[in-house]
């Protein structure tokens, strides 16, 4: 039975489309240490894809840009 979360993997998304999010700094904060875990805790490649890591990093480090920026602009 499926739960209508996985993803398809033969269905060709649309690249182009985009959508915006806004977040609080707790927001930031949590969903960095949640990337942080995902990375710890990967279990490597074939389990799943290599591009999933480089996916993780890539949030990683946009993640920590935006903690950087809030602690440069907010933190006295």
């Amino acid at each position: 039975m499926s739960s209508g979360a996985e993803i398809n993997p033969d269905h060709e998304y649309n690249e182009e489309w985009c959508c915006q999010v806004e977040l609080g700094i707790y927001d930031v904060k949590s969903l960095y240490a949640v990337i942080c875990y995902a990375l710890e805790t990967w279990p490597g490649s074939p389990a799943r894809p290599a591009e999933e890591q480089e996916y993780l990093r890539h949030m990683k480090q946009q993640l920590f840009s935006m903690l950087a920026d809030y602690t440069f602009t907010h933190i006295e």
